[in-house]
């Protein structure tokens, strides 16, 4: 969202930020906000209690004391955080938390909002949209209609489902997104091609990461070799042995074949790894590297761009490496993202053994098809995603919410 909202502060409009703090480790919090040049701390944070703002404070001065002496505190934290908290969050509790606190805003400061804008297909789009529409505020959906016509990925199918029901306006990133929603009953002139922001954000964050170099060669990575980026984080993934073993052992055969191979583990993806004995099998693929703390969101970005190929469970990922013209093979059954495959940017592996697997691994970084592959168009947009949205809604004068008769 930050594209959309350096777009609306050029347009002369007054962006409100809200974050709902269901991440308080400094990379993934304070970390993105200066990253990505927004204004730190946001306008409202709620869900923002005593415990998160211990560990909000913590977690940042672990971060900057390993910055000076690679102490390695902030893993340290975050492995005494999970401990402390919940092993996975239940998504009920979560979204019926946020709720209640923006329902607090709605009715207060913030009930004259023109429109609240929410992203994607998260928890916190969810609850926003929810909660906003439930208070009569205008809703917009950036990236709207992504669908796999099953309950995979979960939540995000549930999320983004209710998040249109309570739409206004809707931003889809692809044709595709656009023909889901009109064949379910939203209207046509409310409905707007726009691809999607996280092209524009990832485009950004690439190009002010070149000082990142540094950051992984410290872990080892050799950027006159192979790279693979390569993240497993899916509920889906993390809770079936048979599905995660697969991906694990296919990512470790690719490491033996000269690969250095980035594995982004966060805490869940560590505690399936525990929780299936795979620790002493990864001691045996040194180039299959384990990394919890990357810095920056510009850092990955840099990492990927400069990567052979990624190999992912994610959904914004998908998007992240057309953008970049990266090869990708998705480790899912099925992706909200088909654009990427009928783009031929993006290869879908069914995680149904390892030798499937790898047999995808092959074939995407293969010479040939690794070439290809990076040639193609990116399906998602040309980095003008944010420019769009507020073009869209200074169309409609004003007039979002259907029943509305004025302005």
């Amino acid at each position: 969202m930050a594209p959309v909202y350096w777009e609306a502060k050029r347009w002369g409009h007054r962006p409100v930020l809200i974050h709902t703090s269901q991440h308080f480790p400094y990379h993934l919090f304070e970390g993105v906000y200066r990253d990505l040049d927004l204004p730190f701390p946001p306008d409202y944070l709620v869900q923002y209690g005593i415990v998160k703002k211990l560990g909000v404070h913590v977690s940042k001065a672990a971060y900057h004391l390993d910055e000076g002496a690679n102490l390695g505190l902030s893993k340290k934290f975050e492995n005494l955080a999970t401990k402390i908290t919940s092993r996975r969050p239940n998504p009920a509790a979560t979204v019926g938390s946020i709720m209640l606190e923006l329902n607090s805003l709605f009715q207060g400061e913030l009930k004259d909002l023109d429109i609240l804008l929410v992203h994607g297909d998260t928890l916190t789009n969810m609850a926003g949209a929810l909660a906003a529409s439930l208070n009569l505020i205008p809703v917009g959906h950036v990236e709207a209609g992504l669908r796999t016509f099953s309950k995979e990925p979960f939540p995000e199918q549930i999320d983004t489902r209710v998040a249109d029901a309570c739409s206004d306006v809707y931003f889809a990133a692809t044709k595709t997104n656009e023909i889901n929603l009109i064949n379910e009953g939203y209207q046509r002139d409310r409905i707007f091609v726009v691809g999607n922001t996280v092209v524009d954000a990832a485009i950004f964050a690439a190009r002010k990461g070149k000082s990142s170099r540094a950051f992984f060669e410290k872990l080892g990575f050799d950027f006159s070799k192979k790279l693979v980026y390569f993240s497993c984080h899916r509920r889906e993934s993390l809770m079936h042995e048979q599905r995660f073993r697969a991906i694990v052992f296919a990512m470790a055969n690719l490491s033996d074949l000269g690969y250095q191979v980035l594995w982004s583990v966060r805490p869940g993806t560590q505690e399936a790894i525990n929780k299936y004995g795979l620790n002493p099998m990864l001691k045996d693929h040194p180039n299959l590297r384990r990394v919890s703390e990357i810095p920056r969101y510009s850092d990955i970005m840099f990492f990927i761009s400069k990567c052979h190929l990624v190999a992912t469970d994610s959904g914004s990922m998908q998007e992240e490496t057309a953008a970049l013209h990266v090869p990708t093979v998705t480790l899912r059954f099925v992706t909200d993202r088909p654009e990427s495959v009928d783009a031929g940017v993006n290869i879908l592996a069914p995680p149904t053994s390892e030798k499937a697997i790898r047999s995808i691994l092959d074939t995407a970084s293969s010479p040939k098809v690794n070439k290809q592959m990076r040639l193609k168009k990116n399906p998602y947009g040309d980095g003008k995603s944010a420019l769009k949205i507020i073009s869209s809604l200074e169309k409609l004068e004003g007039k979002f919410i259907r029943w509305e008769h004025g302005k």
